[in-house]
């Protein structure tokens, strides 16, 4: 698949999660078939994530309340040169996915990734499990205002391929109204269609899984969801905006759904979270 001027082949990445930070997760991508490795989300300070247990696997879904960990913007500032080397040693590309608490947080990500010559940076709009002096962080994808500035602040700062990470939708006017930002904004080169669906919770023992209590729902129970989600925006979009499937991906067989729906391209997530790195080989 082609993303702006980068072409990613084969056309299946790793989400942004909490083992795409390090170097030493590059090297353990760097060893699959994936065609590209995505690093972050990252944030400008280090975040050492929600409290523990902010991770849980049911019955073909998981829940997730990570909240970004990462090592800030001045780690990646000395660390994604190695991991950009180490992934184009392995013929593959190198994505950052930013995501900032304001719109100037964003484009000073954005300007760093451009100063370190990564091959795409991934705009995240739908993290759901950020909280800021107890009180949830509003969603940006479902802020089109807000959307249209960080994508023209961000893409004032780079030439760099971009592409937006977005929450699911389930009223389908937004999501086409969505689109229609996407489109107009004429610089976004790519959709991940689907971050986790926002807000979920579960019991157990009268007490929460996960002790943010709410969570983004992921795992393959998520997979018509998505399905859904990447034909809606196929037809909404003009084909020269890449489409990539996320959501409920376990086998090669969800990933040749995803293609007959739509996506030019895959992420998945939650088989790697769960299983490991290696998990993504299963895709193949």
């Amino acid at each position: 698949m082609k993303i702006g001027n980068v072409i990613v082949e084969p056309a299946v990445m790793n989400g942004a999660c909490n083992i795409a930070k390090t170097i030493d997760d590059v090297n353990a991508y760097a060893r699959t078939q994936i065609g590209a490795i995505t690093i972050g989300s990252i944030t400008i300070e280090q975040r050492d994530g929600n409290a523990e247990p902010r991770w849980y696997v049911g019955e073909g879904y998981a829940l997730n309340s990570f909240g970004m960990p990462n090592g800030g913007i001045e780690f990646y500032r000395k660390n994604l040169p190695e991991m950009i080397n180490i992934a184009h040693t392995a013929n593959k590309k190198l994505s950052l996915s930013i995501a900032g608490f304001s719109t100037d947080e964003y484009v000073k990500l954005a300007a760093m990734a451009n100063h370190v010559k990564v091959d795409i940076i991934e705009i995240n709009l739908g993290c759901p499990n950020i909280s800021i002096d107890g009180e949830q962080k509003p969603i940006v994808s479902f802020d089109t205002e807000k959307m249209i500035e960080i994508i023209s602040a961000v893409s004032a700062v780079t030439a760099i391929p971009l592409m937006v990470k977005l929450s699911p939708y389930s009223n389908p006017a937004e999501l086409k109204n969505v689109a229609e930002v996407i489109a107009n904004s004429r610089k976004i080169s790519a959709v991940v269609t689907s971050n986790s669906f926002p807000n979920s919770t579960m019991y157990e023992h009268g007490a929460p899984v996960i002790v943010a209590e709410y969570a983004g729902f992921t795992g393959h129970a998520f997979l018509p969801i998505g399905l859904g989600q990447v034909k809606q925006f196929r037809s909404a979009l003009p084909n020269s905006i890449t489409v990539i499937g996320a959501g409920g991906i376990e086998t090669k067989n969800d990933v040749d759904l995803y293609h007959q729906v739509g996506a030019d391209g895959v992420q998945a997530t939650t088989l790697i979270v769960r299983d490991g790195h290696n998990a993504i080989e299963r895709l193949f």
